[in-house]
C-alpha cells in the first residue's frame, strides 16, 4: 500500500497523499504521519495537501486534523484570503485638499475627502466622488469600456473641468451643490442629485463610508 508522504520545501510542507488510498484509510494514516514528524513539521509554518481526487470537504476534514495536533496554517487558505482582499479594495480614499500642480492617479474608484484647487489634477480609471470643493481636473473612466459606468459627484462645485472617457465638458456654474455627472452615449449628462442617492450609488459599486 502506498504511503502518504512529506515534501518540505521552506516554510511549507506539501503532504502527498496517493490517489490509491480509501478516505478512511488516509486519515488514520495522516494522524500517524504528523504524529511522527512532529518536530521535524514545528520548523515550518504552512502545509499543502495534494491530491487531485479529494472533494473539498474531504480537504476540510484533512484540514482539521492536522491543525487539531499541530499549528499549521493551510498554504491555499492563506492564498484565498490574500485575493479576498484586493477583491475587496474596491476603492481608495484621499485625505486633504489637493493644490495647484498636485495630481493623483488611480486605479479603482476614488472618494476625495477635502478640496481641489484649481490647477489641480485627478484621473481615476473609475468613478471619483469629491467630498469638497472642486475647482481643478477630474478625469474619471480613463480606461472605460463599453459596459463600465463611470461617474463624478461633487459636493461644492466651482468651475470644474470634467472628462469622463472621452468626453470632455467646462461645468461653468458656481457654488452648486450636490452635482453628479455620467456619460450617456457621447455626452456627458449634469444633474443635482440628493444625499441618499449618492449613498446608494456608492454601496452598490462597493464603497461603504463611516
Amino acid at each position: 500500500m502506498e504511503k502518504i508522504k512529506l515534501n518540505m520545501s521552506g516554510v511549507i510542507v506539501g503532504i502527498n497523499i496517493p490517489s490509491t488510498i480509501i478516505f478512511e484509510v488516509i486519515k488514520t494514516q495522516l494522524k500517524g504521519v504528523i504524529i511522527k514528524n512532529y518536530r521535524l513539521l514545528k520548523t515550518v509554518k504552512y502545509y499543502r495537501i495534494s491530491n487531485s481526487n479529494l472533494d473539498r470537504d474531504q480537504i476540510l476534514e484533512l484540514e482539521e486534523i492536522i491543525e487539531e495536533i499541530i499549528h499549521l496554517k493551510s498554504f491555499d487558505n492563506i492564498n484565498e484570503k490574500t485575493v479576498e482582499k484586493k477583491v475587496e479594495a474596491k476603492y481608495k480614499i484621499h485625505y486633504g485638499n489637493l493644490r495647484s500642480g498636485e495630481k493623483i492617479n488611480c486605479e479603482t474608484n476614488l472618494v476625495i475627502m477635502g478640496s481641489l484647487n484649481p490647477g489641480s489634477y485627478v484621473k481615476c480609471k473609475k468613478s471619483i466622488f469629491v467630498y469638497g470643493k472642486a475647482r481643478g481636473t477630474l478625469h474619471a473612466g480613463s480606461q472605460m469600456n463599453k459596459n463600465q459606468n463611470s461617474y463624478i459627484y461633487i459636493r461644492e462645485a466651482e468651475n470644474p473641468r470634467i472628462k469622463i472617457g472621452s468626453e470632455l465638458i467646462f461645468y461653468e456654474e458656481k457654488n452648486t451643490r450636490h452635482i453628479y455627472f455620467q456619460k450617456k452615449v457621447d455626452e456627458i449628462l449634469v444633474k443635482k442629485i440628493e444625499k441618499h442617492e449618492i449613498q446608494k450609488i456608492m454601496r452598490e459599486i462597493g464603497i461603504s463610508l463611516v
